[in-house]
């Protein structure tokens, strides 16, 4: 039987790592000391992992450019994309449609 081509939680936590500086595994990825507890956001798509070593719980998001912010992650992509292109803060809140003040932060 073929394995489905979409990702299961305990796969896809290759790519993460523990962000408490006070942990013996921070910034060890791929140590499998991480595990899916809930799901957060509108549409539950946003994982909330929990170390086994320190015991602290932290969002997928925590570290990234993603983690302030509630716009979809296709805005935030194209904002990033019209900055590194040069365009000003206000003409990229224009082309994408949202605040200047969430392209600024």
């Amino acid at each position: 039987m073929a394995k489905d081509s979409a990702f299961t939680d305990e796969e896809s936590l290759e790519l993460f790592a523990c962000p408490n500086a006070d942990c013996a595994m921070f910034n060890r990825f791929g140590s499998d000391n991480l595990s899916v507890v809930e799901r957060m956001g509108k549409n539950k798509s946003i994982r909330r992992l929990y170390c086994d070593h320190c015991h602290k719980r932290f969002s997928e998001r925590q570290g990234s450019l993603m983690q302030y912010t509630h716009l979809p992650q296709a805005t935030v992509v194209r904002v990033i994309k019209c900055l590194t292109y040069g365009c000003s803060a206000e003409a990229t809140a224009d082309i994408c449609e949202i605040d200047a003040r969430s392209v600024q932060r």
